[in-house]
């Protein structure tokens, strides 16, 4: 027997994967900071969303159903993005996911029907919601240039970073290998053009009772070297007023579990990117389990 095996016990997996349907309220906020004498700009959302999960040997499946999805923004310039985002909920409200027994994503399924679904929207709907032929030409344009890299871009995407968490392998105690819950993701910045994170979730927080379990991951920063040399010495060098010392990049994420199924009960997602107090980009994500729910 191992010194830590008789100091702590066996190592016991905290989750347990299982099947379950459960239905959710997400309610994410948007910040954007432009400028010292420029009111922040808000940009809200409320959806429903219902979560299927499927474990079949050693692979999960997961259906992602936006049943709902209604937005707020005072400000006019976002009131165009809202209208697109509103719009593309509605091409394909349901998205099958293949993921492995950790919860690492695998492929995005059944991708011929996201391309019929976006064929249908487009013979029928769009006129409706683009009604100059410019902008439908470049929505048309836009849409289908992300469907080139769709399962890329989709495993970039912080609402199913905190709806599909790979967190699965979770034990207690907690050892030096699972210090890093999940593999290397990347994300694009949204205040630096062509400048891309590279990160990986770590482990900061654990708590468990008889029938939860709960924790908190933050992320590291993998290439803050590379990106600073390629990006960030230029733009800190255009200004005296600020410096390298007022970069900031987060993302914070707690979550609680049920342990029969890992079935998530709640989750809260904290991002950050920040040059400087005067130029940012936050968002904030809460997921709460709806009244409307299937067990």
């Amino acid at each position: 027997m191992s010194i830590s095996k008789f100091i702590f016990g066996e190592n016991i997996p905290l989750l347990q994967v299982g099947n379950f349907s459960q239905s959710y309220v997400l309610i994410v906020e948007n910040t954007f900071v432009m400028g010292k004498d420029n009111t922040p700009i808000s940009l809200s959302t409320v959806s429903q969303i219902t979560i299927e999960q499927e474990w079949q040997d050693d692979l999960i499946y997961n259906n992602i159903l936006v049943e709902n999805l209604e937005g707020y923004t005072e400000n006019e310039v976002m009131k165009s993005f809202l209208e697109q985002t509103l719009a593309l909920s509605g091409i394909s409200p349901k998205i099958r996911v293949k993921r492995n027994l950790d919860g690492k994503i695998l492929s995005v399924e059944d991708q011929h029907l996201l391309k019929n679904d976006w064929n249908s929207w487009k013979a029928n709907k769009l006129e409706m919601v683009f009604t100059e032929q410019k902008e439908q030409q470049k929505f048309i344009r836009n849409y289908e240039n992300g469907m080139v890299n769709f399962e890329q871009n989709f495993k970039k995407n912080l609402q199913y970073l905190l709806l599909l968490p790979e967190i699965y392998s979770i034990i207690f105690p907690p050892n030096q290998h699972f210090t890093f819950l999940c593999s290397q993701s990347e994300l694009n910045s949204r205040l630096v053009e062509g400048m891309e994170y590279q990160y990986q979730l770590k482990l900061v927080k654990l708590d468990e009772d008889a029938t939860t379990v709960s924790l908190e991951l933050h992320a590291v920063l993998n290439n803050k070297d590379e990106i600073t040399k390629k990006f960030l010495n230029k733009v800190y060098l255009s200004t005296q007023e600020f410096s390298l010392t007022d970069f900031d990049f987060k993302i914070e994420i707690k979550y609680v579990f049920e342990k029969l199924n890992s079935k998530i009960i709640s989750g809260e997602l904290k991002f950050i990117e920040k040059l400087h107090d005067h130029l940012s980009y936050s968002i904030t994500m809460n997921l709460k389990e709806s009244i409307e729910s299937v067990m």
